[in-house]
């Protein structure tokens, strides 16, 4: 595992609770057996849960884009409050630049921890290449980007940009 993805999942613990969660939830929802609850933990699976493959791959592509829907629909719903607060009120008080430099945090690290797992991926992916031809034209963008996006995560990419934009929107 990269350090910088384990620096992430430290600094952002909030919101990889929170996609722990979400996962959990949904392989409930879906059936499928979770072999361990440990979000925290070191290695690959940091901020992630350890489950049972999907036994198809309509199961294992909702599963991988639900539960990043759900972070993205997080981020966005902390997101906005903390960019009215921080451009467009007179933040003079500090509590109030406090709250949203907090909403800034939470919403910064749900878009960084947005994207599933690489074993997720993988799984999703090498199903995706057995779909009808159809369904991989309509499936297509949204897997390839939750693909190459848990990559990026696992390399600390998500992280790293996510902190220039917070430190950007600052700064401004």
């Amino acid at each position: 595992m990269r350090i910088l993805n384990m620096i992430a999942k430290i600094l952002t613990f909030p919101a990889a609770f929170l996609k722990g969660f979400w996962e959990q939830l949904l392989c409930k929802m879906m059936g499928c057996p979770v072999e361990s609850k440990k979000i925290f933990q070191s290695g690959e699976m940091a901020g992630h849960i350890e489950h049972e493959p999907f036994p198809t791959a309509a199961k294992s592509f909702w599963f991988c884009f639900v539960t990043g829907f759900m972070m993205f629909l997080t981020g966005f719903v902390f997101a906005v409050p903390a960019v009215i607060n921080l451009f467009y009120f007179d933040t003079a008080s500090t509590i109030l630049r406090f709250f949203g430099i907090f909403y800034l945090y939470v919403a910064l690290g749900a878009f960084t921890n947005m994207f599933p797992s690489v074993e997720d991926a993988l799984m999703m992916w090498e199903k995706y290449k057995g779909m009808k031809k159809g369904a991989k034209v309509i499936f297509a963008p949204a897997a390839a980007i939750m693909y190459i996006g848990s990559f990026a995560e696992t390399r600390g990419v998500t992280f790293v940009t996510n902190c220039l934009l917070g430190a950007a929107m600052l700064l401004l």
